[in-house]
Formats: C-alpha cells, sequence, structure tokens
C-alpha cells in the first residue's frame, strides 16, 4: 500500500507506466468538473470511476482485487478507510471473478488511515480495502478510483 499527497505524485511514476499516467492525470485534472461515471484511458487496461457519496460509518467487510490495483484520490472532502494485508483476515465472502472481489472480515489485521483531501492511497491485490468511511460526521465527497490492470 502507498499512502501520500498528490504533490509527491512523481515519487511514484517509476512503479509501472500506468501509475505514472494514472497519478498525472489526478494531479492535473480538476474532476470537480466532471460528471459520476466510468472514464476509459486504456481501455480495459486503465479506466478512472468519478464517485460522489455521503461518508459512512465501519462497515463489517473489506474488498480486495485480483486482477487490478486501486488507486482512490480524494479530490473532495475526507474520508477513512480500513485497510490490511488478506493474509492476517479472515475470510467474510470468497472471491467472484465476475465481481472481481472477495471480501474480508473487519476486526483483525485492520488498520485505519484517514485520508485527507488531495491524498491518494494505492491499493495492491493483496491489500484489502473499506472505503467510504466517515472520520467523525458523514460527509460528501468526491473521490476518483483509478482502476490499473495488472499484467
Amino acid at each position: 500500500m502507498v499512502f501520500d499527497s498528490i504533490k509527491n505524485y512523481k515519487l511514484y511514476t517509476n512503479l509501472s507506466p500506468r501509475i505514472a499516467k494514472s497519478l498525472k492525470i489526478m494531479a492535473e485534472t480538476d474532476f470537480n468538473k466532471i460528471e459520476n461515471g466510468k472514464y476509459p484511458v486504456d481501455g480495459d487496461n486503465l479506466f478512472y470511476l468519478v464517485q460522489r457519496y455521503e461518508t459512512g460509518p465501519i462497515a463489517e467487510k473489506l474488498e480486495a482485487h485480483r486482477k487490478y490495483i486501486d488507486i482512490q484520490f480524494m479530490a473532495k472532502g475526507d474520508e477513512r478507510m480500513g485497510c490490511g494485508n488478506i493474509a492476517s483476515m479472515d475470510v467474510f465472502t470468497p472471491y467472484n471473478a465476475e465481481q472481481e472481489a472477495g471480501f474480508f472480515k473487519a476486526g483483525k489485521g485492520v488498520s485505519y488511515i484517514d485520508v485527507k483531501e488531495g491524498m491518494f492511497v494505492i491499493f495492491w491485490p493483496d491489500d484489502a480495502h473499506m472505503p467510504g468511511r466517515q472520520i467523525a460526521q458523514p460527509q460528501n465527497v468526491l473521490k476518483v478510483v483509478f482502476k490499473i490492470k495488472i499484467d
């Protein structure tokens, strides 16, 4: 997992060309002007989802993916995210290829981070994550999730 400010994105451009492209788009785009939805960059290899929603309480499960790396960018507002390595968690729902997700029980092995506006988190396939949680009170946020296919 990587957790940092978008101001420091150039530190991570050597991870992969698709990660570099995603971070550059994050740093240079005003997502306030973009409607909710799915936006392709390189077909199914790289796309992003613009999402506006209200944060909520801690959930009972975390998700993890096998085919895609997630980069979650807080374009507006703040939220808490649960995270942890899947090896230290109990399975909630086994991986489903159609959903491209498996779910893990919250509790054992989970840490929480407060992701402030302008910050991003890179979640690898071994990183379960619980996005969209409120820090103190529910708040409306604008988040952009980049999905990067693993070769």
